[in-house]
């Protein structure tokens, strides 16, 4: 017994593998592979091993291959493929198909076809059996009702306009979502070969008519039709569904409205569903990213650009300070913070998405956020660090009793879609990210809004920020000493920041004396000068015998 599975995408040319039974193959980009299928940047190098046996075929995803398989509209690590039934791969459909069973299909005297183009062309019977308020019916309804019934009213529509006996919606692989028929339909079946043809040309309908007397039960395999038409359409990140309808006695010209007509009900479905899609996605992106990076995401044909990956990004941590203390005690309190504590993360996003940074998770009184992703942009230290400039002016003015605290860093991280099949979530992984929320931690000590490593003060331009080191940390519980800056806003008062700068010098050199006399000359609003003559005062003015310049902290 043999089979073949051929490779059916859009544009390209159609591939077509065979197979024989006990057969082992593995399929992939590349020809280290048995099959490749280089037009598919979806599949790693080596992705799947197929295996006949039984007259079906057997698919598993291999270890270390990056993408997913779909089989009948859920990813899959493994599964059994029948006859006539498919799998798809990013942008490819896989559909397999016993050799033998192709023979029990007599050909077709009469075939046609019509481009999309000519399904949309005016003229025809159609109008005057399929009426423009059925069309504009049809995106309400599937948006109104359940799936089951929205199918349900097409599949009738289906075969009362084109004046058929029969008429279903399925799947490829032969999973029924609606029938209607005017007959007995127990025993109807569908023909293969005019099903492959509209899996093939998508979204082109394709009609098949047989001759009279006995050739048209084993063409049709069903008394009562000498015509099929077949249509399928296909919604993103699904299998595609195929719309049929069969049925006995008409003109040519009868038939090839029916063709239109098919194909017009099909195209108008799948735009409605795939609209409806992407508004489902467009909604669930919206909570991480701004509209402009939305509208890129939805405009770019490129998936994978959500897909988990090492990448540069800038992360930010996020914090209200002191949130705990405003509602510690009963419940109650907490729930009488929660309309200003909305206000306070929404005016946060908005600044947050007008740099066009990601919102990645809220954490309670907290925002994780990242730039750079998932597009790449050569300014986005800048953007992160105009960001939250923007976020502290910002809380002064809707919450002018609440301080904040935020901590950025940048470097390698491991960024995309995580998670659960069911729940959708974009996110960052990585010591960046850990730093980064150290650095908020930080920030309640030294008694500064905005903390940022080294990596990120040599890349922020003069432009954006005045950036002040302040000290080498070593936060409890990391054996590496970060230097840290403080971003403030422009203009810049040289005199104090000099003065800074000769008093932190001396300080790391040991010499606490001379650290204080010189911070002593700065404002009580320094905070910064004022933590380090705190931390003088506390050993009256001398360094432990250990001292190397680095202050080691005991608490996160």
């Amino acid at each position: 017994m043999k089979a073949v599975l051929e490779v059916l995408r859009q544009g390209e040319e159609t591939l077509r593998f065979e197979i024989g039974e006990n057969h082992v193959v593995v399929l992939g980009r590349s020809d280290e592979s048995d099959w490749a299928v280089p037009h598919e940047k979806f599949l790693s190098r080596r992705h799947l091993e197929l295996r006949m046996k039984a007259g079906r075929l057997m698919v598993k995803r291999l270890s270390g291959s990056a993408n997913p398989v779909f089989h009948k509209g859920e990813e899959k690590e493994s599964f059994l493929l029948e006859s006539g039934d498919q799998f798809v791969v990013g942008k490819t459909r896989f559909h397999f198909a016993l050799l033998s069973s192709r023979k029990e299909e007599l050909k077709p005297d009469l075939k046609m076809s019509m481009s999309q183009e000519e399904v949309y062309r005016q003229g025809g019977d159609v109008p005057a059996r399929l009426r423009i308020l059925d069309l504009l019916e049809l995106p309400e309804l599937l948006r109104q009702k359940a799936e089951s019934d929205s199918f349900t009213h097409i599949a009738s529509l289906l075969r009362s306009v084109a004046g058929g006996a029969w008429s279903q919606i399925m799947r490829p692989g032969g999973r029924v979502l609606a029938v209607d028929s005017a007959m007995d339909s127990s025993g109807f079946k569908t023909s293969r070969t005019l099903i492959e043809e509209a899996l093939k040309h998508a979204p082109q309908p394709f009609l098949y008519c047989w001759s009279g007397g006995d050739q048209s039960l084993s063409a049709t395999l069903q008394e009562g039709a000498d015509w099929a038409v077949c249509a399928a359409t296909q919604i993103p990140g699904e299998e595609p569904l195929l719309f049929y309808v069969a049925g006995q006695g008409a003109s040519e010209a009868a038939l090839k409205d029916n063709c239109r007509l098919v194909g017009l009900i099909a195209d108008m479905v799948g735009r409605s569903l795939s609209v409806q899609k992407l508004e489902g996605l467009k909604e669930r992106l919206q909570r991480f990213f701004s509209g402009q990076v939305v509208s890129k995401i939805i405009e770019s044909s490129d998936t994978e650009e959500l897909n988990p990956k090492l990448t540069e990004g800038t992360v930010m941590f996020f914090d209200i300070r002191g949130f705990s203390k405003l509602t510690e005690g009963k419940a109650e309190k907490i729930l009488d913070k929660t309309g200003q504590l909305r206000d306070v993360m929404t005016a946060m996003t908005e600044e947050i998405f007008r740099e066009n940074g990601v919102v990645l998770q809220f954490l309670g009184d907290g925002i994780l956020a990242c730039w750079n992703l998932p597009f790449p942009d050569p300014n986005h230290v800048n953007r992160a660090c105009r960001a939250a400039l923007a976020m502290v002016a910002a809380l002064e003015k809707v919450a002018p009793e609440w301080r904040c605290g935020i901590g950025i860093h940048t470097g390698q991280v491991v960024a995309g879609s995580m998670g659960a099949k069911q729940l959708f979530s974009y996110t960052v992984m990585g010591p960046v990210v850990n730093q980064a929320s150290r650095l908020e931690g930080i920030t309640k000590i030294v008694e500064v809004p905005i903390l940022a490593t080294k990596e990120v003060a040599e890349m922020i331009s003069k432009e954006t920020a005045v950036v002040r080191r302040i000290g080498k940390f070593q936060p409890a519980g990391m054996n590496v000493a970060l230097d840290l800056f403080e971003i403030h806003p422009l203009p810049e008062d040289l005199d104090k920041a000099k003065l800074f700068a000769k008093g932190l010098e001396e300080f790391e050199k040991g010499l606490w004396e001379e650290s204080y006399e010189i911070l002593d000359h700065l404002p009580p609003s320094d905070r910064p000068a004022r933590y380090i003559k705190t931390l003088a005062e506390m050993h009256r003015r001398r360094p432990p015998k250990d001292w190397k310049g680095v202050i080691e902290l005991s608490e996160k």
